[in-house]
């Protein structure tokens, strides 16, 4: 285990992204792009997911880089969201993680009554 005072980039990355939801919210970010998402759109995405735990996931991801907020002013005024350069950065990652998931993970099966 490192020394507290070293730098990790794993340590620092998975304090940025091990957030419940925060994962997921970039990857259906990137799989929307280049077009940008709206609030309901993403929460759609996400199962309905509790709003305050959403606009407070995209805050965080806006505040790091890696997500972007853009007030569109057609009628009616709305606000999208799209990942920053820095935050496509991370569409290989999701995919790998995607593959490795699809590769060595199997959905839960129900067993059938006999």
């Amino acid at each position: 285990m490192p020394d507290r005072e070293e730098f990790c980039a794993i340590v620092a990355a998975t304090d940025l992204l091990g957030q419940k939801w925060t994962l997921l919210i970039v990857h259906f970010l990137y799989t929307a792009r280049p077009r940008r998402l709206r609030f309901c759109e993403l929460q759609n995405q996400l199962g309905g997911l509790n709003p305050a735990t959403l606009t407070q996931r995209l805050k965080r991801l806006e505040s790091e880089g890696l997500a972007e907020r853009v007030e569109v002013g057609s009628l009616p005024p709305h606000v999208e969201y799209g990942l920053t350069r820095k935050g496509g950065d991370l569409g290989p990652v999701v995919e790998s993680l995607s593959a490795w998931g699809e590769k060595w993970l199997s959905p839960v099966r129900t067993k059938t009554k006999r």
